[in-house]
């Protein structure tokens, strides 16, 4: 078989490209190991204007958001699915200190995109020192998205379950081959995740990457559907069940859940939440954040027939639908990277 774009890594950054390039009427095929514990399969999939803990400003709102919008909307509709949920997002103020910071940033950087909460519940809520809300802000179904491109994927034959290892790549003058999986493609994307750093070509960018933790709980009695942020965040996923997370830890990194993690959760999570709450599951990852930050994508310099789009972390699915588009268009010699993410960068950093 012979394509344009072989991607290796069905994750959130890998899934999305395939669309763009299918998009630009460009064949593609794509490889996943299907691992269970990868940090797209765990990803809360949040989308809010306002970020950190000095409620700063998300990096590029007005480009990404917009853009992530109108992406996942057009996949619901090709699909006949929905994992896009876009609805207010309310955040709590954990102390005085962040009270202040949010008085003193939304009449400036974050005018027109917070508001003061009016409508917190307190038989749900201990929030005495009240919050905000962001009108604009989603959340993506990571898991379900991710699915329901698999079986759009697979239905076409142009997926595969498959371990590739760099040593399974044989580079050609016109492109690259897979004798494991007769394929042949013009273009080579790694789109691998933290454990991608095993390449010859690729494997020298440093990542930063953390561990994440996540649990799902029942709630029973509660009846929001927003996303409530108060140091974690608390997602709703339907019936009383939620999401909640996520720590963030050094070392080790691997997948594997901790008590000091669970620990962790529950205790943010009793500072605020008011009603008892069951634990159902417990899960692991680790984000792919790379050394600066930032995503990181485009053509090697030295094999164009190789390209890269990584480190996505915690934001992914809002990075993802733009920083996919803008990779398409320069595999396809239509457009450029941006100097600040161009992989070019990373690698040149070493």
């Amino acid at each position: 078989m012979r394509v344009d774009f072989l991607i290796i890594g069905q994750g959130i950054a890998g899934t999305t490209l395939a669309w763009r390039l299918l998009q630009r009427g460009r064949s593609v095929f794509v490889v996943d190991r299907e691992n269970g514990h990868s940090s797209s399969r765990i990803a809360a999939g949040l989308m809010t204007p306002a970020t950190g803990k000095r409620i700063a400003k998300s990096w590029r709102w007005a480009d990404l958001f917009p853009n992530a919008v109108t992406f996942y909307r057009s996949r619901e509709s090709e699909l006949g699915d929905r994992f896009f949920h876009q609805r207010p997002a309310l955040r709590l103020f954990i102390d005085a200190q962040e009270q202040a910071e949010y008085q003193r940033r939304s009449g400036g950087l974050l005018l027109g995109l917070v508001e003061p909460a009016t409508d917190i519940n307190a038989e749900w809520f201990d929030a005495p020192l009240g919050g905000f809300s962001m009108p604009d802000a989603a959340r993506l179904d990571v898991p379900r998205y991710l699915d329901a491109c698999r079986t759009h994927f697979r239905a076409r034959d142009v997926y595969r379950t498959a371990g590739l290892s760099p040593h399974d790549l044989e580079l050609t003058a016109t492109g690259a081959r897979v004798p494991a999986l007769s394929v042949e493609a013009q273009t080579v994307v790694f789109c691998r995740g933290f454990d991608a750093g095993t390449d010859p070509w690729f494997g020298s960018i440093k990542f930063n990457a953390a561990k994440g933790e996540i649990l799902t709980v029942r709630v029973p009695g509660l009846a929001e559907n927003r996303v409530i942020h108060r140091g974690i965040w608390l997602a709703p996923i339907g019936d009383e069940v939620f999401r909640v997370g996520a720590t963030y830890t050094w070392e080790p990194l691997d997948s594997r859940p901790t008590a000091e993690g669970r620990a962790e959760i529950e205790s943010r999570l009793r500072a605020f939440l008011r009603l008892p709450f069951e634990v159902l599951e417990h899960h692991a990852a680790v984000r792919p954040v790379i050394d600066a930050g930032l995503p990181v994508l485009g053509r090697h310099p030295e094999h164009p027939q190789l390209a890269y789009f990584n480190g996505l972390g915690s934001k992914g699915s809002l990075l993802a639908p733009f920083f996919a588009d803008q990779l398409a268009a320069h595999l396809c010699g239509t457009g450029e990277i941006d100097p600040e993410v161009n992989v070019r960068k990373a690698l040149h950093r070493l």
